[in-house]
């Protein structure tokens, strides 16, 4: 991985852990511009060279997260003991959100806790629809 991509998803990854919108990745790069035209002009084309265009910032956050839920899909394979946690809550526009976190351990004592998935729940919000996507979530961890 070029310099330049890694940066991409360093400075994407602080986007979205501050909740900032995709389009603050080009004003970051005008930013990092007129820094370097001040600071380094001989590096100037490098920070020229770092994509962060809206799309791209989408691109690498989608990458980032598929690359956590893997890495839990294959803790999540060598637990000897787990448990998970379900919580059902209304945000805002009041629609029903269900959160699975789990928590599991190995057998040298590692222990992970951390949210698995976040679903919004159309409709009904009974044990059984509650049931149904648990289910579907589980799946997708292995």
């Amino acid at each position: 991985m070029s310099a330049h991509t890694k940066t991409s998803y360093v400075i994407s990854h602080k986007i979205v852990r501050n909740s900032k919108p995709f389009s603050d990745g080009e004003f970051i790069k005008e930013c990092l511009l007129d820094s370097a035209e001040l600071l380094c002009l001989e590096k100037k084309e490098a920070f020229e060279n770092v994509p962060l265009s809206r799309c791209t910032v989408m691109i690498r956050i989608g990458d980032i997260a598929r690359n956590l839920e893997l890495q839990l899909q294959h803790r999540a394979v060598n637990f000897d003991f787990f448990s998970l946690a379900l919580d059902e809550s209304c945000n805002v526009r009041d629609t029903a959100q269900l959160l699975i976190f789990i928590c599991g351990i190995t057998t040298d004592f590692k222990i992970t806790e951390e949210l698995a998935a976040m679903q919004s729940m159309k409709g009904t919000t009974t044990g059984n629809d509650l049931f149904t996507e648990l289910n579907a979530h589980l799946d997708t961890l292995g």
